[in-house]
């Protein structure tokens, strides 16, 4: 049986299948666009589906697309950050989730390593922080390096707990809602997206998925994203 040779795109935005047909250039994969939401005229299994996560009803059709192609890379993208449609892609199925300027990068990262599938990883017992907001703990020894856990309002949430900048830890600085500042050089991220606020740091930090399931914390990632890290 062949290899899939297939990118398949399912969104309309331009921008994004101009980059991903770049993409598919350098994997040596066939680009292939779809307007057909029920993909019934795509015959072939793809090796990566990139699919545009704002349109109404994508996110059963990621959750579909994980379960119909169960080795596919499932990109989606967004626009502009919303946090809680992330959020919601990544539990659905996506493999990647990233705003369309960073999506071709983002995934061609995921597979030059790998592009292995998820793995979960204990942070602490859910009884532990009930209750708790604002920043809750720093796990130095996590596969992705030093991680802040915070909870702003009713969302969990974790990035990584070093300043890109110079590299001082992050849950050391003041929090301010959903703010905090490096307690070094003064930067400022956003936890609930790893986006940067303020200089001097010049790129954001990541932001980890993390789930609160069966009485425990887990931080959810992939090998790709630890050797990315």
């Amino acid at each position: 049986m062949p290899l899939p040779d297939i990118l398949l795109l399912l969104t309309a935005d331009d921008v994004v299948v101009k980059t991903m047909s770049n993409v598919a250039g350098q994997l040596d994969l066939r680009p292939t666009r779809s307007t057909d939401r029920a993909m019934t005229g795509v015959a072939t299994t793809p090796a990566i589906v990139v699919i545009d996560v704002e349109q109404p009803g994508a996110i059963d059709e990621v959750a579909a697309l994980r379960e119909k192609y169960p080795d596919a890379i499932v990109v989606g993208h967004l626009l502009a950050p919303d946090r809680d449609r992330w959020l919601a892609a990544e539990r659905a199925g996506c493999d990647i989730v990233a705003n369309r300027g960073a999506v071709a990068r983002q995934l061609l990262a995921f597979v030059r390593a790998g592009g292995a599938r998820r793995r979960h990883y204990a942070l602490i017992d859910s009884a532990d922080i009930a209750g708790r907001l604002g920043f809750i703990a720093t796990f130095d020894s996590t596969p992705l390096g030093p991680v802040g856990l915070y909870r702003i309002g009713s969302t969990l949430c974790a990035i990584a707990d070093r300043c890109p900048h110079a590299g001082a830890p992050l849950s050391d600085g003041p929090l301010e809602a959903n703010v905090v500042t490096c307690p070094r050089h003064g930067s400022q991220f956003d936890v609930l997206t790893g986006e940067r606020l303020r200089g001097p740091a010049d790129v954001g930090v990541f932001r980890h998925l993390v789930e609160d399931t069966s009485g425990r914390v887990e931080l959810v990632y992939s090998t790709a994203t630890a050797a990315d890290e």
